[in-house]
């Protein structure tokens, strides 16, 4: 099964949600609801990763 050439914007996208996830975990993001906004990314991050 040949993989999907991904796009530098699908690419450039999922790093930048990556990014923002690990400054949430990390306290250098500030949010209201750091859990809500983890799980929110996370699902972000694996239909980027599915869609591969």
């Amino acid at each position: 099964m040949p993989q999907q050439a991904v796009s530098a914007d699908q690419m450039w996208r999922r790093m930048e949600l990556r990014r923002r996830r690990w400054q949430i975990q990390n306290g250098r993001l500030l949010v209201d609801e750091p859990e809500a906004a983890v799980w929110w990314l996370n699902r972000e991050i694996a239909e980027l990763e599915a869609g591969q």
